[in-house]
């Protein structure tokens, strides 16, 4: 596409992108989307099975219609089953991540898996599982090259990245699967840009509504994708005009990369351990790589990179809060070291220091004990080269059997299995 194309209508460059990358994926692009979406059901069934996840799931699945709410046995329609899945996929903070910040799936395989069953309504409209596959590469890449648009600035003036990006992803994956044309396409985009947004605070406060803010930001790109298939449209200025999406979450350069991705994004897609914020991950990983320590705490440091050291502004977040270090370090002492004593009301117990020198997935901790000892250790929380065995691992551990099973159909689905075996399962689990 030429320079000119791409400084007129940036939607035509962005969805051309993702529908490009979803046609050229190729049998190891479309493994890693079967990956992607097996550990995004078996997130969701795994809320869904704590009372109060699926009270709220129940609560909010709305009109009846063909879509699967997953543990919930009616069925509704398409914006409120993506509505009530993505609240779901996010609801344990376990659900995938990309740039530590951005979590692109939660906009991604609940629209994906609703419009497949949507598209039963649609007799035109092929459900062959590749499609879906395809949908999920393309709606990844999609969220993934927004998220690289705006990060760190997105996040340094007070939003949060994965509500920023969602109502795009979404539109773009609805697009992809009910293979609206061109100028639609672009509507989509459009309008969902309109739809962009969330505060930051959300992470670093009490309460609930880090969890719902997004799904509802992936909701509002279903029905702007739905509205565009109807014949409404959204100006290109609503991405890069002086008020647009790239000039108010963004840092103000160029539209677009000045090389694209030799691999499509969905490779560099990182996938969590254990229930904390991303940056999180590489802290448990390095306390739990610690045989079990007993004594008491003088004093403890966590280096992380800058960017994870000061998100969702830790000076102030509660440490009950999910973007809080202190918070996320506290609960690997006590998940792996629970015969470490400290006080915690001693401000000055734990530093946590911005390091230029550690990649934004690592972390250094060091621990200083009242008998002298001087413990340093370290830890690596990327996932991204996750392969089938990690995602059949990780969806079993979860899930058991059916978290196995749910893999296999999921594996099986570039390789020309139908899609009714993997939505039976899914509608099965409880």
């Amino acid at each position: 596409m030429s320079e000119e194309t791409s400084l007129q209508d940036p939607r035509l460059v962005l969805w051309r992108y993702a529908r490009e990358t979803a046609e050229a994926a190729d049998f190891a692009t479309l493994d890693r989307a079967a990956g992607c979406l097996a550990v995004a059901v078996a997130d969701m069934v795994m809320s869904s099975r704590t009372e109060r996840h699926r009270t709220v799931a129940q609560t909010l699945a709305g009109a009846p219609g063909v879509c699967t709410v997953s543990g919930l046995a009616q069925r509704v329609d398409i914006t409120s089953a993506v509505l009530t899945n993505s609240y779901l996929m996010h609801a344990r903070l376990t659900d995938d991540s990309f740039r530590v910040a951005a979590h692109p799936g939660l906009a991604i395989v609940p629209v994906a898996l609703a419009a497949l069953e949507h598209a039963a309504l649609l007799p035109a409209q092929p459900s062959d599982g590749e499609r879906l596959l395809r949908a999920v590469v393309g709606g990844y890449e999609c969220a993934c090259r927004l998220a690289e648009r705006l990060l760190p600035a997105v996040s340094q003036r007070g939003w949060r990245v994965t509500s920023v990006i969602s109502p795009l992803a979404a539109a773009a994956t609805m697009s992809l699967m009910l293979a609206l044309p061109e100028d639609s396409a672009c509507a989509a985009l459009g309008l969902a840009a309109a739809a962009t947004g969330g505060p930051l605070g959300v992470v670093s406060t009490g309460g609930d509504g880090w969890i719902l803010q997004p799904a509802l930001a992936v909701q509002a790109g279903v029905s702007a994708a739905i509205a565009a298939s109807a014949g409404l449209t959204g100006g290109a200025g609503t991405l890069a005009g002086p008020h647009g999406l790239y000039s108010m979450f963004g840092d103000g350069s160029g539209l677009e990369p000045p090389q694209p991705e030799a691999r499509a994004s969905i490779h560099r897609v990182t996938f969590k351990r254990f229930p904390v914020a991303m940056y999180g991950q590489s802290i448990f990983a390095a306390l739990q790589g610690l045989p079990p320590v007993t004594g008491t705490l003088r004093r403890i440091s966590v280096r992380l990179a800058p960017f994870a050291s000061s998100y969702g502004n830790q000076s102030d977040a509660s440490a009950d809060s999910i973007s809080s270090v202190e918070g996320i370090t506290r609960a690997a002492l006590r998940a792996f070291h629970p015969g470490l004593v400290a006080d915690w009301g001693d401000p000055e117990r734990l530093e946590v220091v911005g390091d230029p020198t550690l990649s934004e997935l690592s972390a250094r901790v060091d621990i200083e004990l009242d008998d002298g000892r001087v413990l340093t250790l370290t830890g690596n929380g990327d996932t991204s080269g996750w392969g089938s065995t990690d995602f059949a691992r990780h969806c079993t551990t979860l899930l058991g059997d059916i978290g196995g099973r749910l893999y296999d159909a999921a594996a099986g689905l570039p390789h020309g299995s139908s899609t009714d075996q993997l939505l039976g399962l899914w509608r099965a689990a409880r």
